[in-house]
């Protein structure tokens, strides 16, 4: 006697379906409309392993011809359609015959519960949930899970990014503290909590002011928010009290990382470095006099920048008197210049002249898109606070331009003319051509956010100017605009490789028998990889993970007239 009652439909002596009796029919609108509800497919069969029920929606997940899943239809026969359109993703051995895959499969279907998870392509994933009920009929549900998967690969890859820049933050030897686009702290390193002595925990999740005192953190504030809006880097030189010391001069580098929605601000913490035996006093603005210390000593010309040019931007006078006295007292040759027509007329007219600028003081009030003309024209420039000037413009001087070696005097006076009207100046010809000046950008070809951190930093870390761009045609088009010392291309870029812009970059440089040195920067030590970078015209190639010392000794290789005028 069978243990299960009698299926609808069965008959004595007949094996098949049969009009199905009234108190066990089914609603099938109703099953179309829960199936829609749940987003899910399902098939219903009795305990002959006969289809009962098969929701519209199953041709989705099995796309079979209609007449497969009629009532009446042995699961069977549907299963052996299935694996003769090769449907039979997930089954670990791959070597089965057709009738043993067969039998697998409806094994699994007699299962009091099976689950399972399976992809036919890698990008699309279907959960196969079974049951088998006392009565005996079953059931077998299908439902896309495709993008739960999606968001699982895409946690585990952010998990893996987040623990990859903490190592990478923990291994830089100066304090490093990331912001996002509310300015709360979202990563500090090690070195930063060693220097303020504070936890990471108690840091993470507040803003400056937890950190800071308050007026230091308005500051920092300030700055982050200017270079979060307009992406453009900023160095600020403030007093802190790093490790417990007495307050001390820091340079503040601020950059913003991350695409547009997913802007973050990373800033580090330097030594301003040497500034020689020059004693730096406060100056007092004329607004409020006060007498000097009488220990304090005023500030006295440092010859070494005698020639040296400084340029300062400002629409504030009272910002343009302070400046203009520190950096005559430092020695230096300096001119105003009041806003973005003013100071591209003035760019132009020095190089028509043939005369170098080689410092912009700017203004933080000052026009955003000044700085885009300075770093147009390749013009290394600070930006500080009117209320930071006199305590503060001249280490951040004394740190740009102290090492730089004595230019000859001019032989006329510098001052230009923006009158359009006037002819520009004639200039004595050399007896010998003058040689070029070696530039000493670094251009960075990279896309991976993290990496750009690292090597902003390490570059930030040996005195190197560096520009970043994170796109193939991008790097081939600065290397035209901005002619860098050299190149350090990373090969996996999106548009064109960068073994692809190494040649254009080649190409385009004809037969000039020095060209740009290139760098390649690999991921992994192939031979293949490190051929194509030869073949491609890169002069050397470098591995990640990146290191001071690695980047280093391969720019002394290359260029090393630029590493030895960096280093001093």
């Amino acid at each position: 006697m069978s243990e299960y009652p009698p299926a609808p439909g069965d008959r004595k002596g007949h094996q098949g379906p049969d009009a199905p009796l009234p108190e066990a029919s089914l609603d099938l609108a109703l099953m179309d409309a829960v199936s829609d509800a749940f987003q899910a497919a399902f098939l219903i069969y009795d305990r002959n392993d006969e289809l009962i029920f098969a929701s519209r929606s199953v041709t989705t997940f099995l796309p079979l011809p209609l007449e497969h899943f009629h009532r009446g239809n042995r699961l069977r026969h549907l299963l052996g359609a299935a694996y003769d359109l090769g449907l039979r993703a997930g089954e670990p051995d791959t070597a089965l015959s057709r009738d043993e895959w067969l039998t697998r499969q409806i094994a699994t279907n007699w299962k009091e519960r099976y689950e399972a998870q399976v992809s036919e392509d890698g990008k699309r994933w279907t959960r196969f949930s079974k049951r088998r009920l006392p009565s005996g009929y079953g059931f077998c549900i299908m439902t896309d899970i495709s993008e739960q998967k999606r968001r699982e690969e895409q946690w585990r890859a952010d998990v893996e990014r987040v623990q990859i820049t903490e190592e990478i933050l923990d291994n830089l030897g100066h304090p490093v503290f990331v912001q996002d686009r509310n300015l709360q702290l979202v990563a500090v390193n090690k070195v930063f909590c060693s220097a303020l002595s504070i936890g990471a925990d108690n840091a993470l999740g507040a803003d400056l002011r937890r950190v800071f005192d308050a007026e230091l953190a308005a500051r920092l504030q300030a700055v982050s928010r200017d270079v979060l809006e307009s992406g453009l880097t900023a160095s600020i030189t403030q007093s802190m009290r790093l490790y417990g010391d007495p307050p001390r001069p820091i340079l503040v580098h601020v950059q913003r990382v991350g695409k547009p929605g997913r802007y973050f601000v990373v800033a580090s913490l330097g030594e301003v470095g040497a500034i020689g035996t020059v004693p730096v006093v406060a100056i007092p603005s004329a607004a409020e006099p006060s007498p000097p210390a009488p220990s304090a000593r005023p500030i006295r010309p440092d010859r070494s920048l005698a020639g040296r040019k400084a340029l300062i931007v400002s629409g504030d006078r009272r910002f343009e008197a302070a400046a203009l006295d520190i950096l005559e007292l430092l020695g230096l040759d300096s001119c105003c210049v009041r806003g973005e027509d003013e100071l591209q007329a003035f760019l132009d007219a020095a190089r028509s002249v043939r005369v170098t600028i080689d410092l912009a003081i700017v203004d933080t009030h000052a026009d955003p898109r000044c700085l885009q003309v300075l770093q147009a024209a390749e013009v290394d420039y600070a930006s500080i606070a009117e209320n930071d000037v006199a305590a503060e413009l001249a280490f951040i001087v004394l740190e740009r331009l102290a090492d730089l070696r004595r230019r000859p005097e001019p032989v006329d006076d510098w001052e230009i003319s923006t009158d359009h009207d006037l002819a520009a100046p004639e200039v004595p010809e050399p007896h010998s051509p003058a040689p070029q000046p070696v530039s000493s950008l670094v251009l960075v070809a990279e896309d991976n956010e993290i990496n750009q951190i690292v090597f902003s930093q390490i570059l930030e870390g040996l005195g190197y100017s560096y520009q970043i761009c994170d796109h193939g045609e991008e790097v081939v088009r600065l290397w035209a605009e901005l002619n860098p010392a050299v190149i350090l291309m990373d090969v996996t870029l999106p548009g064109i490789n960068g073994f692809e812009a190494a040649r254009r970059i080649r190409e385009a440089a004809g037969d000039q028998a020095e060209g740009t040195p290139i760098i390649g920067v690999l991921a992994q030590a192939f031979d293949r990889d490190r051929e194509a970078c030869y073949a491609s015209g890169m002069n050397d190639v470098i591995l990640k993970p990146l290191s001071p010392d690695v980047v280093e000794q391969a720019l002394m290789r290359l260029v090393p007239q630029v590493a030895r005028a960096t280093t001093g």
